[in-house]
């Protein structure tokens, strides 16, 4: 049985159609009953038809002014509600009473089933909503207290056992546990939490008692801006809406052309009304819209946060990848491997001390790893902090003058080097100058993605053939990157601003360019490309927000995925198009022939619809490439290495 909170539960809506849908059936059954026993009141029978015929009209009327008021995929019932419009009000002047009533009921019975079969979009959104809907424990004053989910606020203390959901994304303060994060990522594996830990609204606790603090509730969590994205990307205006509209232009003319032709020369009023019942336009207009939503669907499911229908189309007309380096192909986890000192002025702890400290004002990746090398607390003042982005850190260290950054911001600023640079290919250099002299060198290492190698096989699988990788780290260590996952191309020491131009450049040369990156440091280049794709989006608002597809998860196989889905969702819609066209031919043939009477025409119509709406439907079981990942893994030259640090 249905509760309100089931995705499977009726909204309102549907349930006042039922009603009158029920009434209006009764009206004509009515009359049909009353015209079999009482032939001789036609009046009567037709009475209880004309009720029911106009009970029924109601929702179909309503539901075309609402459309008409609508945008995205909503706004295509108006293509479709005018034709009943169109064909009940025939009947109605022709006093054909009975027989509009019985196809204007058979045509919003199947309009009912089919908002129900086009469960994609409004599924994965239906459960996002429940899992929003839980219970907490708040813990006050030592106490426990369940308490809605809705009513926690960031700074609130929670207590999460094991099987329990999580209520709002928070932080670990005490206890470890395995985390299942499918719901948001798509990653099958859980996430060992403990202390320090990010947790995140919707995912459930596998095992171990947590206590943590909110960070974020209702809305302002993860799965709330998922579910945002979602719904603002079910409401966005696909192509095929202006298609539609410029398409409706003369095909509405032509259908009413050829019915007032059929009906001049057959004086049959119910051929008429059948050719503009099977004229109906669901194949056609729910083509697009059904498949798009029900492949938007799939990638939530999968982890692909997809921001527009737009992103969707384009995706499959690929060719150039570019990869953003650090967090993107490697881990993103730098790691201090050694430090060199050059003066006999410092050693190893004091030359991390203030390196600690300036670097614990940046966020990039780089600077928290040596940051993290000192206890925060540790770290002493830091004054006239200036950030060059791209290049390193500038401030004013228990007075002295630090600079911290990559050995050409260190020639830049007139430091000379005590090290030569290409000596290091393996490892990422940040240099420290005090005082314009150069004291150590920190050598950081990073790991590439243990999957990278197989994304980029699956992606030339699916015809991409340029890889680029272009990082802001020395041409040593990018060939060292480049050589372990198979990128033809990089470009090393870039700035921001000189990704940005080379994408320009590939895209001036007609390439079709995916960007993939991480962060802030990638948004100019994300922004640029045809299809900007940020990596592990959990928790990051900023990778969300300036991208077009957001992975969740970190896993760059959902890439070829990506494009994968893309590619099917084009060639169901041209299947679509191409059955609704042909079947479009021949009901209005048979109708114009008299083989179709309008009762059966509407049976015929629902049948066109129903078959796109399934045939769509099969992209919420695209599972991406898993089943094709044995083949190209055997494919890729063995190395017997675990991945290789950057």
């Amino acid at each position: 049985m249905d509760t309100e909170d089931s995705p499977y539960a009726l909204d309102p809506g549907t349930r006042k159609r039922l009603r009158l849908l029920f009434v209006a059936s009764m009206l004509l059954i009515a009359s049909a009953v009353t015209g079999w026993l009482r032939p001789d009141q036609e009046g009567l029978s037709g009475a209880f038809a004309l009720a029911g015929s106009l009970i029924v009209a109601i929702p179909i009327v309503s539901g075309m002014i609402t459309a008409i008021r609508s945008t995205g995929f909503a706004a295509t019932q108006f293509y479709m509600d005018q034709y009943v419009v169109l064909a009940l009000a025939a009947c109605l002047a022709t006093g054909k009473y009975l027989t509009g009533g019985i196809v204007a009921i058979v045509l919003v019975f199947g309009q009912m089933l089919e908002e129900r079969t086009t469960v994609g979009v409004e599924m994965a959104l239906a459960k996002l909503r429940q899992l929003s809907r839980i219970r907490a424990r708040r813990k006050r004053n030592g106490a426990e207290q369940e308490v809605e989910a809705s009513e926690l606020v960031p700074g609130d203390e929670i207590v999460v056992r094991p099987g329990e959901a999580i209520p709002a994304d928070a932080r670990v303060l005490t206890g470890t546990a395995l985390i299942d994060q499918s719901r948001i990522t798509g990653e099958s594996v859980p996430v060992e939490v403990g202390p320090g830990s990010e947790i995140f609204a919707g995912t459930a606790n596998l095992n171990g008692a947590i206590e943590a603090r909110v960070t974020g509730a209702g809305s302002d969590t993860v799965m709330g801006r998922v579910q945002s994205i979602i719904e603002e990307a079910k409401e966005s205006e696909a192509p095929i809406i202006s298609l539609a509209e410029d398409y409706a232009r003369y095909y509405t003319p032509l259908i009413l052309l050829i019915a007032a032709s059929v009906f001049l020369f057959t004086q049959d009023v119910s051929r008429a009304i059948a050719v503009l019942v099977v004229s109906i336009p669901c194949a056609f207009v729910l083509a697009s819209p059904s498949a798009m939503v029900s492949a938007i669907a799939a990638g939530s499911r999968m982890g692909l946060l997809i921001k527009s229908v737009r992103h969707l189309e384009s995706a499959r007309m690929v060719d150039t990848v570019v990869f953003d380096k650090t967090g993107t192909l490697t881990q993103g986890k730098l790691e201090l491997e050694d430090t060199l000192v050059h003066t006999e002025d410092f050693d190893t702890a004091s030359s991390l001390h203030i390196a600690a400290a300036i670097e614990g004002k940046s966020n990039h990746p780089v600077a928290r790893a040596i940051s993290n090398a000192v206890a925060t607390a540790d770290h002493p003042e830091v004054g006239d902090f200036t950030e060059h982005s791209g290049l390193g850190l500038e401030g004013r260290v228990e007075g002295r003058r630090v600079l911290v950054g990559r050995p050409s911001f260190l020639e830049k600023s007139g430091v000379t080097l005590a090290i030569h640079p290409p000596d290091f290919t393996r490892q990422s250099l940040v240099l420290l100058a005090v005082d314009g002299k150069h004291v150590a060198t920190f050598l950081l290492a990073d790991r590439i993605r243990p999957e990278a190698r197989e994304a980029l096989a699956r992606l030339r699988s699916l015809g991409i053939a340029d890889f680029v990788m272009l990082t802001g780290d020395r041409t040593e260590v990018a060939a060292h990157i480049s050589a372990h996952t198979g990128i033809d191309r990089f470009q090393a020491n870039c700035l921001p601003e000189d990704k940005l131009a080379f994408i320009r450049l590939l895209r001036a040369e007609g390439r079709k360019v995916m960007v993939v990156g991480d962060g802030l440091n990638d948004a100019p280049a994300l922004a640029e490309g045809d299809l900007g794709v940020a990596m592990g989006a959990l928790g990051n608002d900023v990778t969300v927000h300036t991208s077009d597809v957001a992975l969740m998860s970190g896993d760059l196989r959902r890439l070829p995925d990506l494009l994968l889905l893309s590619a099917k969702t084009v060639g169901i819609i041209n299947q679509n198009l191409l059955c609704g066209f042909v079947f479009i031919i021949i009901a209005i043939t048979l109708s114009t022939l008299g083989f179709v009477n309008p009762i059966a025409a509407a049976f015929f119509h629902e049948f066109s619809a129903f078959f796109v709406i399934f045939n769509s439907a099969r992209l919420l079981r695209f599972d991406g490439m898993e089943c094709i990942s044995e083949e190209i893994t055997e494919e890729l030259p063995a190395t017997g290495e675990a991945p290789a640090p950057a």
